[in-house]
């Protein structure tokens, strides 16, 4: 049972859950970010290449 649940206190693994969590949402984020900001770079790209031409 000690090779599952290494942690003996709850405060601690509430500690690393929380951790794991966070780290988690971050990257999801990050990886929304940047994917936001790809498209938008793209969409003005597009934008100044047409009105550019015009």
């Amino acid at each position: 049972m000690e090779l599952l649940w290494p942690y003996r206190s709850s405060l601690e693994a509430i500690a690393v859950l929380g951790a794991i969590s966070s780290w988690s949402w971050m990257m999801q984020m990050g990886a929304l970010s940047r994917s936001l900001t790809e498209a938008y770079l793209r969409a003005h790209d597009l934008l100044t290449t047409e009105g550019g031409d015009g």
